[in-house]
């Protein structure tokens, strides 16, 4: 629910309830994960998605239902273990073969818990959220199968992974972007106003003008904040990269060709830089890429491999279950 607080507030500040559906538990493959949400706005307007396309028709139906009762019902969709029962076989479910639960649930302007915890969200603030599988929740009678007595699913949005992209070039526009989509909260800085203005970076979170590396200095930086370096100046590249390697940035990279990374590199061995073999130069998954919205893509891929520790090879060539998790609600 909290990836969708701003469309959810939109409609709950002009006074309008919304149905939210949100995966409760999941097991086996499925291409979205536990905490994943589907809302049905005013005017039957659908925004996010629980399984890709599975099981969201039978859940608008549900959240029509829910609307107009204030019931919340707890679905469960996946394929019947017996291959002879055609209804199981024809059952709205997940066709990777995997299981999952669905609360779905009305929310009301007047819910102050629950908008409020969408304020906290929408603003990059952590918050939490406790749904009771059992009756109530959130002031709603809640219909939960048998079995299912007692469980309690909490709902977390942590504060939002920094982005902080050095240079404000033609492709920083781009990966500004594309950062900003997958949920970072993007900063951008570069020692030249002239290029760093609100119009080329509608998408930023802030736009700081100075010398990066006294600006790098003064930011929060974290095991979560990825430092993108595309300014390609050797006034100050090496001295960027030193610092978010030495304060423990989870992702480093920097544009440039391979000439470069080895002049950067000797720069980063005078200055004593430590793990300077978790500097990602030349940047980006080798994907062919080369206008800036595809290199965007290619810097974008790579930072979410390191993260979840993936070799960010083509699936086709692997084997196995494309989906590592298997989570189910406490």
């Amino acid at each position: 629910m909290f990836e969708l607080a701003p469309r959810l507030l939109a409609a709950l500040d002009a006074g309008d309830p919304v149905v939210v559906a949100t995966a409760v538990a999941m097991t086996g493959s499925a291409p979205t994960g536990v905490g994943s949400s589907m809302a049905v706005l005013p005017g039957g307007q659908v925004v996010g998605t629980i399984s890709g396309g599975c099981v969201e028709g039978a859940l608008f139906d549900t959240a029509e239902q829910v609307l107009e009762t204030g019931e919340a019902v707890l679905e469960r969709f996946g394929f019947d273990d017996d291959p002879d029962d055609v209804d199981a076989i024809w059952a709205p479910a997940l066709r990777c073969g995997g299981r999952v639960e669905v609360l779905v649930r009305r929310v009301r302007p007047d819910d102050a818990d629950v908008v409020d915890a969408l304020r906290r969200a929408a603003s990059g603030m952590p918050t939490s959220l406790g749904l009771s599988l059992d009756p109530p929740t959130l002031g709603a009678v809640v219909h939960v199968p048998d079995g299912c007595r007692g469980r309690v699913f909490v709902e977390r949005a942590d504060v939002r992974p920094r982005c902080i992209v050095v240079g404000a070039v033609e492709f920083a526009v781009a990966l500004t972007n594309a950062a900003a989509v997958l949920g970072y909260a993007v900063t951008v800085v570069d020692p030249r106003p002239v290029f760093l203005t609100d119009e080329r970076f509608p998408a930023a979170d802030e736009r700081i003008v100075g010398w990066p590396a006294r600006v790098l200095e003064a930011l929060p930086v974290d095991a979560t904040t990825a430092v993108v370096v595309l300014s390609h100046d050797d006034r100050f590249d090496a001295a960027v990269i030193d610092s978010a390697l030495r304060r423990g940035a989870g992702y480093v990279g920097a544009m440039g060709s391979r000439a470069t990374n080895a002049r950067r590199t000797e720069e980063l061995r005078a200055l004593g830089t430590p793990d300077t073999d978790r500097l990602r130069s030349p940047i980006g998954l080798d994907i062919g890429a080369s206008t800036p919205a595809e290199v965007a893509v290619a810097i974008m891929a790579e930072v979410i491999a390191v993260r979840t520790g993936a070799g960010g090879g083509a699936l086709v060539d692997g084997s196995g279950p494309i989906h590592r998790r298997t989570v189910a609600a406490g």
